[in-house]
């Protein structure tokens, strides 16, 4: 095993030891560059010396394994023993055996040397570290932030719940389930003057358990699968995605909800379409719908035009809210060309609600996004949060891709700022479907980022925009990949099987910048096949001090970041656990 070496370590007598290289030892190498022996053999069978750079992501005390990313134009991410293995060279030279097989290069860009290595942080989570400088302060950081017990069940829905989502306030709940529902919960912590009585009287420390109280139903024609909530106070209005439940591509929408009773609660004459295609709901009405094919694009909310959202005035940056859905996904020339509509929000001059959606009186779209891939196209749009504005955040729009049809590997990267106007809008028009006052189009560049020997399950932004988590599965052997050769065809990846994944799930957080791996968070598992590995989706908060998620084996895992330690693995689930959300005051909602 690797230890440290000080005076602490010296026999009695014999003096001081000390180590004959300055190299860190266990988590404090987290950040170095280091160069690893490979230990395969060649070809031909004999041994052969090269050695792969790269950068320590982790470090597994169990194992005592260091995780290295290494560099290349596809990086990729393995556990690395320093020890060598057993090789006919040692029998012949048995000091090899205590040779490592790290070349500890330079360590991280942001220490000087002799310090201890630490992930990059922004400059909120800097000021957390400031903060909680004390242990005392650091014990109350920790306990206000890490969830600890059950406070209630929700069983109001009755199949699985597919996804959870608190409103930006936090005062509201919504999930979405295969029950053909999505769900609109109230939070408040309003309880009767008698128990309020007892617990003064009885001196309880404990604040009170908030209520959950039912407040609205959105009806769909399919399972919901994501929901949104429309940026904009009082929180009222949530975009919800819907799948096709294999209706093919006309069955998945994005619909506008709006909590509270319809303004038009009469009848609607008989013969009246429009409103008769709308669903309907309780305590709330669909107000926009539109198609989004295929259906695991997911609305994604930005301004449009980009540039809208450097506005200063509140007023017009909500004005400009549009959200993205999806069109069509071709293939032309041996690349997917992905089409994506943008929609007009709620407050925006142009939103025509309750707008049919047959073809003769279908609603246009503002614009036409064009985008290009090579084997898949890009799946689960998220847009980067309006607060990070100042490094371009704001306008980047991440989502999930793969170098193979089956799954994804990559992580792509949408640049608005990068819009190139094109042609009149015949491009790409679906089979069959009437052509209309054609919105303009625009060519959007898209960077893609391998993951290396893993699949990705959910993307998702930080608060501040400088990180991303990823939810990953890796390979279950290394190099157990699809090999994609230069001369294959999508025709050719179609008709191979999917690698096989590990049931072990590990979410990467991200830096958002530089694509580097900062930190891996493990525990939790997966189960389903290769075939069609479940979404898992993440969550953080506190600055991205706590990280968590679900898994597949029916319950929830927390980490704190900046320890690097899983804290809390929560029971009371007895299905897989498909999303988390965080309401900012203290509640954690998990689904399953």
């Amino acid at each position: 095993r690797t230890q440290r070496v000080d005076d602490s370590s010296s026999p009695n007598g014999e003096g001081s030891l000390r180590s004959l290289i300055q190299r860190p030892f266990g988590e404090d190498a987290i950040g170095w560059h280091v160069a690893v022996l490979s230990e395969e053999n060649a070809p031909d069978g004999s041994e052969q010396e090269k050695y792969f750079t790269g950068h320590i992501v982790a470090y597994s005390a169990e194992t005592d394994a260091y995780l290295v990313a290494y560099s290349g134009s596809e990086p990729v991410i393995a556990w690395e023993q320093e020890r060598r293995k057993r090789t006919a060279a040692m029998r012949h030279n048995p000091s090899l055996a205590g040779k490592s097989r790290f070349s500890f290069l330079s360590p991280p860009a942001h220490i000087a040397p002799g310090q201890s290595s630490a992930s990059s942080e922004s400059e909120k989570a800097r000021a957390v570290r400031e903060e909680v400088s004390s242990w005392k302060q650091e014990l109350k950081h920790n306990v206000l932030h890490a969830p600890r017990r059950q406070v209630t069940q929700l069983k109001d829905h009755s199949d699985e719940v597919l996804f959870v989502v608190f409103s930006p306030c936090g005062t509201r709940l919504a999930s979405c389930s295969r029950d053909l529902r999505t769900i609109v919960f109230k939070v408040s912590y309003h309880h009767s003057d008698d128990e309020m009585d007892r617990r003064i009287g009885s001196q309880a420390s404990r604040p009170l358990d908030p209520a959950f109280e039912r407040e609205a139903i959105f009806t769909h024609q399919t399972a919901p699968c994501r929901a949104i909530w429309w940026p904009i106070p009082p929180y009222d209005m949530v975009a919800v995605s819907t799948e096709d439940a294999g209706a093919g591509w006309q069955a998945s929408k994005v619909e506008i909800w709006q909590i509270g009773p319809s303004p038009n609660p009469e009848t609607p004459p008989e013969g009246d379409t429009v409103e008769a295609e709308y669903p309907l709901g309780v305590n709330a009405h669909c107000i926009f719908q539109c198609h989004n094919r295929p259906f695991d694009i997911y609305a994604a909310i930005f301004p449009w035009p980009p540039s809208a959202g450097d506005s200063e005035n509140p007023e017009d940056l909500h004005k400009s809210l549009c959200f993205l859905a999806g069109w069509a996904v071709l293939r032309e020339n041996e690349h997917y060309v992905q089409w994506l509509n943008v929609w007009p929000g709620p407050l925006h001059p142009s939103f025509d609600s309750k707008a049919p959606l047959t073809a003769n009186g279908a609603p246009k779209p503002l614009a036409r996004l064009r985008l290009e891939g090579e084997m898949n196209y890009l799946h689960c749009l998220e847009v980067g949060p309006a607060v990070a504005r100042d490094r371009g955040r704001s306008r980047q729009i991440l989502a999930m891709t793969g170098s193979m049809p089956h799954l994804c590997n990559e992580i792509g990267l949408m640049d608005l700022d990068s819009l190139q106007r094109r042609g009149d809008g015949f491009e790409g028009l679906p089979e069959g479907e009437v052509p209309s006052a054609l919105p303009k189009v625009y060519d959007v560049g898209v960077k893609v980022h391998s993951m290396g020997e893993r699949v990705v399950l959910s993307a998702k932004w930080n608060a501040a925009g400088d990180f991303i988590l990823l939810n990953t599965r890796p390979y279950a052997t290394k190099g157990g990949g699809t090999t994609v050769s230069e001369g294959d065809t999508f025709e050719d990846l179609l008709v191979r099987p999917a690698p096989d994944l590990s049931t072990r799930m590990e979410l990467l957080l991200l830096d958002a910048a530089s694509m580097d791996v900062l930190s891996v968070f493990d525990g939790h598992f997966a189960f389903t096949t290769k075939e069609s590995p479940f979404l898992i989706f993440t969550e953080e908060w506190a600055n991205s001090d706590f990280v968590a998620s679900g898994g597949e084996d029916h319950r929830v895992y927390v980490w704190h970041r900046r320890h690097r330690r899983l804290v809390r693995r929560l029971c009371g689930h007895t299905e897989p656990v498909n999303a988390v959300s965080w309401n900012g005051k203290g509640l954690l909602a998990s689904a399953s």
